[in-house]
């Protein structure tokens, strides 16, 4: 029911209001006139006058009060929502599409555009229908001919976040063109982004039905474009869709762990787009810089991923050479080496290693003095790069803080180690930090330090002569490195300082002593940390995928490949939304379509005021009738305290309840141990597992030392996971999606140790073969580990009981757990525990209880196969809690066997943890 703007949810609530004209008699109304009876001892009261009088009827205001506090129920209870463009224009006749933008670009606004998307079907008729079309590529698109019902949309929408990455509004198109849908109205609810695919996208929803827009565009930056190192800091450069007026905006500089090192004023000038950020701080604070954000917003845009290619070196410079021309000195070639891309700082080794720069050169420095040296080696060893150059002093008196013995003289023409030609470069080797560089054919080698023949020669060694000979070999010292030229870094003994390569190779040997690489044009990189919509950095998903370093430079984020951080073999680097993506605003929208202004697309429900000035209007008409009584003539300011915070915990009695039922659940699973399960909204199942996990907790208290209390039903997008050591799902026939926050929250408590199980109950359906059907559904983005069939001799088969198989309710079913021996086992469980297991033979059922104790399922292999599916779950609890000590009792068959002892192996036995 619509009345202007006003929608009412129960429009049948409002027939009460006819009742008000009763409510008003009854009110009114006064009782019957007492009967008078003469008493004789009545006349000694003559004369006095009575200290309370009843009036004879109620006062008009008092009436009018207690009317309005009616009138004001009823109108709550017919759950009023404020929605002044949801109304649609015209009459429908069809469903609803709701169209809605979920890219990067979204999420500054996207409680608006959700709240938005919500209100679509208000105002509609209550059968209308709705269907949802995402613009966003993922790997579950949402079918767009799915009906969805008033809730269900609700439900839809409140699940959703934003992705990472550009929408494509032409695929969108395509799939709602495949579906076959014909709506009877559009909704379109855009990012207001792009003209140039929101311009023929919003054309072609307007030629399927009528179309109503709201554009939601970013309202300050939208995204950081670029840096732009200089020798003071760095600038950022900011992007915004509008060129409104004057505006400024706040960018801080953030480390790995998010503390802020510096914020800095980015000022957007009147018709400008674009506008500066410059921070202006020493090396040693730009070091720690790992990305870059704008204050107050939040999306992937406005982040920006420092990674190791661009961020600058700090290198320290030391040189053996003292001559008096600068221009013909080693340092001078290093300089020009170097500039483009490092700070350099000059000076003792002392001071600068206390500066902790990211690598220090040393140009023909024979030996170090012992100080010197112990906090060089220091240094090196928590991740410092030193580069030292030979020439005449190494060659004479060399010291031990080389990669590899040398012998004591140099290779040189004419010299005891007698070239006759020059030496040209070899191959960089395949496994160098030089591979992939173009070896020049014009550089050649006259002179250089020799290094002993050695059996790890070769794995040290990352450039050589076209004869063989090590030019450049290097060796990991603790975290660092230690690089050694055997070349002067001057022309004397080559041409390399005239040549480009000798950049790119210094540029590599400096990043290598951060266990990084400086920038590479081939190899595989790895995505590592990926950013959310809203510019929060989080492992990777399931389909982030490995990418080329050639891909790297003009990449556009896309679902597989998200922003983020990837590791190769140039180190980190990074792709930035805001590096490819600087979208204009769209000011040109289709003829005919009805735009919707920011105030016309929300609504507001306004029931619980209603029901509130209610509440108010009855607690003042019950101090006035206190005060008429007279019980308030001894009122203290201290009993109007009392009562306004006894009405300040009224109102908040729900959400105070809820937040003091968690803090209660979680302190109860802390103090005592606790089995869990997750509710699935169908009353049977919860039921179920809520028994089957009493009956389980009931016989590991009596026939081992865990004595689990009851067990808690736990909601994973707020209740706190980590009291609990095991979780268990049992699914329904047809899955509802958890949330992203759920399956978030999930991943996490599976990384910090804690271990799922699920049960998908397909073992009783005939002709059910697939055990895991419904997962993906319900556990859409679940981190799940490889999963495998339990084997043999794993040790579940023993942690407790003796087993050769793992029955439920139905037998003969496998049960999944944890790939061992996987790529992914470098996140397991510190004791090897699998963090997830997957059944099908309805466990929870063969466990369940009832009141009395008493089974509350049948099991097709009868009391038998329950007592087997009991010690299953036995082993399952004390596998969890007490992890993988019982493994090497797999090995005690064939010790017993060598022994010539008879093998128990076979025999059953109960054990008492320790």
């Amino acid at each position: 029911m619509t009345i202007g703007p006003l929608l009412f949810l129960a429009p049948l609530a409002l027939t009460a209001l006819l009742a008000l004209p009763i409510v008003w008699w009854v009110l009114r109304a006064t009782p019957p006139s007492p009967k008078h009876a003469e008493l004789p001892s009545l006349r000694l009261l003559d004369g006095v006058e009575a200290l309370d009088e009843t009036p004879t009827r109620t006062p008009w205001w008092i009436l009018l009060l207690r009317l309005a506090a009616a009138a004001l129920v009823i109108l709550g209870l017919a759950l009023p929502v404020y929605a002044p463009g949801a109304g649609p224009t015209e009459p429908e006749h069809g469903p609803v599409l709701v169209v809605l933008d979920d890219g990067w670009a979204s999420a500054a606004r996207w409680s608006e555009l959700r709240n938005a998307a919500s209100a679509t079907l208000d105002g509609a008729p209550a059968d209308t229908a709705a269907h949802l079309l995402l613009t966003a590529p993922r790997t579950l698109n949402i079918d767009p001919s799915q009906r969805l019902s008033r809730i269900e949309l609700d439900s839809r929408i409140k699940s959703l976040d934003p992705r990472p990455w550009p929408v494509d509004r032409a695929g969108a198109l395509a799939r709602l063109k495949e579906s076959g849908l014909q709506p009877g109205r559009i909704v379109w609810l855009s990012d207001g982004l792009d003209p140039d695919s929101g311009d023929p996208f919003g054309e072609a929803l307007r030629e399927i039905a009528p179309l109503t827009i709201y554009a939601a565009p970013p309202r300050g930056p939208a995204a950081i474009t670029g840096l732009l190192g200089s020798a003071s800091g760095v600038e950022v450069s900011l992007y915004r869709a509008k060129a409104d007026s004057e505006a400024s905006h706040f960018v801080s500089a953030l480390t790995l762990d998010g503390s802020a090192l510096a914020t800095a004023t980015a000022d957007f000038s009147a018709g400008s787009t674009e506008a500066i950020a410059r921070f202006d701080l020493p090396p040693a604070a730009l070091a720690r810089i790992a990305r870059f954000q704008v204050t107050g917003t939040s999306n992937a845009g406005t982040v920006w991923l420092w990674d190791s290619a661009a961020r600058s070196r700090r290198i320290g410079l030391v040189s053996g050479d003292r001559t008096a021309q600068p221009l013909l000195s080693d340092m001078h070639y290093i300089r020009r080496a170097l500039a483009p891309f490092s700070t350099i700082h000059e000076g003792d080794l002392i001071s600068l290693i206390e500066g902790d720069p990211d690598a220090i050169i040393l140009t023909d420095i024979g030996q170090i003095d012992l100080e010197a040296q112990t906090a060089l080696i220091a240094w090196i060893e928590a991740g410092g790069a030193l580069i030292r150059f030979a020439g005449p002093r190494l060659a004479a008196r060399g010291d031990e803080l080389v990669p590899t013995p040398l012998r004591r003289a140099s290779r040189a023409i004419g010299g005891a180690l007698t070239w006759e030609d020059p030496q040209p470069l070899g191959p960089f080797p395949t496994t160098s930090p030089f591979a992939g560089l173009a070896v020049p054919d014009n550089v050649t080698i006259r002179q250089q330090v020799l290094a002993r023949p050695g059996p790890d020669l070769a794995r040290r060694t990352w450039a050589r002569l076209a004869d063989g000979s090590p030019l450049v070999t290097a060796d990991k010292r603790g975290a660092g490195m230690l690089v050694l030229f055997h070349v002067t870094a001057g022309p004397d003994w080559s041409d390399l300082p005239y040549s480009g390569v000798f950049v790119d190779m210094l540029r590599r040997a400096i990043a290598a002593g951060k266990g990084e690489a400086a920038a590479a044009t081939d190899g595989l990189y790895v995505p590592t940390r990926t950013l959310n919509g809203y510019g929060q950095l989080e492992p990777p998903g399931a389909d982030a995928a490995p990418l080329q370093a050639d891909a790297l430079a003009d990449l556009v984020p896309s679902q597989t490949h998200p922003p983020g951080l990837y590791q190769g073999p140039s180190g980190a680097r990074a792709v930035n939304i805001g590096a490819t993506q600087q979208p204009p605003a769209m000011t040109n929208w289709p003829a005919g379509a009805r735009l919707l202004g920011d105030s016309e697309a929300q609504t507001e429900r306004l029931g619980g005021w209603l029901l509130s000035g209610a509440a108010l209007l009855l607690l003042i008409d019950l101090l006035v009738a206190l005060g008429v009584a007279g019980r308030l003539r001894r009122f203290q300011p201290q009993s109007a305290a009392a009562a306004i915070v006894l009405l300040a915990l009224t109102l908040g009695t729900t959400g105070l309840a809820e937040a003091q039922s968690s803090t209660d659940k979680a302190t109860e699973a802390a103090l005592g141990l606790r089995l869990a399960y997750i509710e699935t909204g169908d009353p049977d199942i919860d039921r179920t597992m809520r028994a089957g996990l009493e009956g389980l907790s009931l016989t590991l208290f009596n026939r081992s030392s865990v004595e689990p209390d009851k067990p808690h039903a736990v909601d994973p997008e707020t209740d706190a996971l980590d009291v609990y050591p095991l979780i268990f799902l049992t699914l329904p026939d047809t899955p509802a999606p958890l949330s992203p926050l759920a399956i978030s929250r999930l991943n996490a408590y599976m990384r910090s140790g804690g271990a799922i199980f699920i049960d998908t109950r397909r073992g009783g359906m005939i002709g059910a073969t697939d055990t895991f059907e419904g997962l993906n559904t319900a556990l859409a983005g679940l981190d799940t580990p490889p999963l495998t069939p339990v084997p043999r001799d794993h040790v579940l088969s023993r942690s407790f009981y003796l087993l050769d198989d793992f029955p439920g309710r139905y037998s003969g079913r496998r049960l999944w757990i944890e790939e061992t021996g996987s790529a992914k086992q470098t996140e397991r469980r510190g004791d090897g525990v699998s963090r997830l297991f997957v059944g099908d033979a309805d466990y929870l059922a063969a466990w369940a209880i009832d009141s009395n104790r008493r089974p509350l399922f049948s099991v097709d292999g009868g009391e038998t196969q329950r007592e087997m599916a009991s010690r299953f779950g036995v082993n399952l609890v004390i596998y969890v809690l007490t992890g993988n000590y019982k493994e090497d009792q797999v090995h005690i068959p064939a010790l017993l066997d060598r022994l010539g002892e008879d093998n128990p192996a076979g025999s059953r036995r109960r054990e008492v943890i320790p």
